[in-house]
């Protein structure tokens, strides 16, 4: 499996995330600024098999062709020597794109995990755990990548709306560092959150069963927009280069 974060223009994102959920894919919306599109975009997060991943890429590079659009160019209403509301002549301005990062999966599960997966559904396990290397360097420490990837993981865990004070509670207290972001649509039915967790090899576990004993199964129907079926939980774990605090 592969976590794709693709950086989409906001023009562009109401037919991509239905284009998307039409052909059965899951994903969860984050509203963004700025930065590789230089305006007003949305990151998605899509968890896609590595066979589906070619036509999730078409998709993308189909509904977000690079385009020119035509726009009047208001200034500033303080301007020196120009009167409020002033016009300037239209210019062309680009729109639409996509910036898209493919990031390999480690651990996918979907939270908490169910006795036996229904057909069609990937099968939850919390085993298997690699073997974890020397402790952390201390704080600020630069870790390179062949001493790290052993070593530090990121947790990706797309949380239901209704579980996350509770989930972000628990990993709090039991000392884990987290930030949150609140996110929409795809992976989770209405509003959800996202947590990127940074933790030690050996703490992913205990990071996995905080959630697990934190999130409550749902029952909902499983058409792509309402999310998944019995799971308060989406969550990916990944192998992070770097882990660094300052």
């Amino acid at each position: 499996m592969v976590l794709l974060v693709a950086i989409v223009q906001s023009e562009d994102i109401y037919h991509l995330s239905q284009r998307l959920l039409a052909q059965g894919f899951r994903l969860t919306q984050i509203n963004a600024f700025g930065g590789l599109l230089g305006t007003g975009s949305v990151v998605l997060l899509l968890g896609v098999d590595a066979a589906r991943l070619p036509v999730a890429l078409e998709t993308i590079a189909a509904t977000c062709t690079a385009r020119t659009d035509v726009a009047n160019a208001a200034p500033w209403l303080g301007a020196v020597g120009m009167a409020p509301g002033t016009m300037l002549a239209p210019m062309e301005v680009l729109v639409g794109g996509a910036v898209v990062f493919g990031l390999p999966v480690q651990r996918f599960l979907q939270l908490p995990a169910t006795p036996a997966a229904s057909e069609g559904e990937r099968a939850v396990t919390m085993t298997d755990l690699e073997p974890i290397s020397e402790p952390m360097a201390q704080l600020g420490a630069v870790l390179p990548s062949s001493d790290a990837a052993a070593a530090t993981k990121l947790v990706v865990a797309i949380v239901h709306s209704d579980d996350a004070n509770q989930v972000v509670d628990a990993l709090l207290a039991a000392g884990h560092r987290l930030t949150r972001l609140n996110t929409a649509g795809g992976f989770l039915r209405r509003g959800n959150a996202t947590l990127l967790i940074g933790a030690r090899a050996r703490d992913v576990d205990e990071v996995l069963a905080l959630i697990q004993a934190n999130v409550r199964p749902r029952t909902e129907p499983n058409p792509p927009q309402a999310g998944m079926p019995m799971y308060g939980a989406t969550v990916f774990v990944l192998d992070a280069s770097h882990f660094l605090r300052f």
